[in-house]
């Protein structure tokens, strides 16, 4: 066992050297940086949380979600004797257009009445994909080490 002595913090030894030492460690191995304390760096990610579970809350939990985009077309020379055809000015219909992977697209046609009901469907779909981007970027920034410790931070010799 040590003595008090030997290890320079006991009441014979050199108390100034264990603090000039103490306080070496502490300048080269810093908890936060030099701005932050811990305790903001806990407030800061607890906001984060805050604010993805208000996210989270907040989503638009239903089954009436749909991908993809609605299109505006006009037919025209759909069948003979069409006098709307004939004149040029053809029929305007509504489709959805939706493109899968490999590049292959499949389109609907959709009646006149159901065209509000696939824009809603739309509108469901674009703010649940908003909601999730924004929580993955809280995430991300839930992952991120400190900027100001980060670069302060050394390697030990």
């Amino acid at each position: 066992m040590k003595s008090a002595k030997a290890d320079g913090f006991g009441i014979d030894g050199d108390a100034d050297r264990g603090s000039d030492q103490l306080v070496r460690f502490c300048d080269e191995w810093p908890l936060t940086g030099s701005r932050e304390s811990v305790s903001f760096i806990r407030m800061r990610q607890e906001r984060v949380v805050a604010t993805r579970e208000k996210l989270l809350a907040a989503l638009p939990v239903t089954g009436e979600i749909l991908r993809g985009s609605l299109l505006e077309r006009t037919v025209r020379n759909h069948a003979r004797g069409c006098a709307k055809c004939a004149s040029g000015e053809g029929h305007r219909m509504s489709v959805l257009t939706v493109s899968y992977p490999g590049g292959r697209t499949r389109q609907f046609s959709l009646r006149g009445e159901r065209t509000p009901q696939v824009r809603r469907w739309l509108a469901n779909y674009q703010r649940l994909k908003a909601s999730i981007e924004a929580i993955c970027e809280l995430n991300h920034e839930l992952l991120r080490p400190d900027e100001a410790a980060a670069g302060s931070r050394r390697k030990r010799p």
